[in-house]
């Protein structure tokens, strides 16, 4: 299909633009859910030997989880996939969490999200229990599991404080 001319969504604009070879065509086969996160990586750049940056570590975290956490909707990988994936997670990816670690509330400035370590640390515990007791991996955990204690003891006074708005409320409507 030309680049600057899109089909109106009928098949006679489909043929306008692509030409009658167009309709011919058939969509190939479909893609397991890593397949289409291997070739977002791909187009978008961010695979593993690349310099990582937060998109990259993000890419990866996601086709980790889909690999071995997301096991129901993907094709069997080759083993060799497996153990360089975890190689990665290991060496590269948590050193690198680790070293970019911002004890701030602020999310603009971790390396990953709460969810994204949700994800991963469950996996570690369940299947890699000395990569999870590891010092880095134990630092982050650390620092994500203090992050949670401190959102809820902000809920907790946010709480309060409207308890005591509504009293004073009240106090003041009688």
């Amino acid at each position: 299909m030309s680049t600057t001319r899109r089909a109106l969504g009928s098949l006679c604009g489909v043929v306008n633009v692509g030409g009658e070879e167009m309709l011919r065509t058939r969509v190939g086969p479909e893609q397991s859910p890593v397949q289409r996160q291997t070739n977002r990586m791909y187009t978008r750049r961010e695979e593993a030997w690349r310099p990582l940056t937060r998109q990259r570590v993000a890419a990866f975290l996601r086709l980790f989880v889909l690999c071995f956490v997301e096991t129901e909707n993907g094709l069997a990988l080759h083993p060799l996939t497996y153990r360089l994936m975890k190689k990665l997670l290991v060496k590269r990816f948590i050193p690198w969490i680790y070293n970019r670690l911002v004890y701030t509330m602020n999310e603009r400035y971790w390396p990953i999200t709460l969810q994204q370590f949700r994800a991963v640390d469950q996996y570690l515990a369940d299947n890699l229990p000395l990569v999870q007791k590891d010092d880095h991996w134990g630092t982050v955990a650390y620092f994500f599991k203090e992050v949670v204690g401190e959102r809820e003891k902000w809920k907790r006074l946010e709480d309060m404080e409207r308890e005591a708005m509504e009293a004073v409320r009240r106090c003041l409507g009688q």
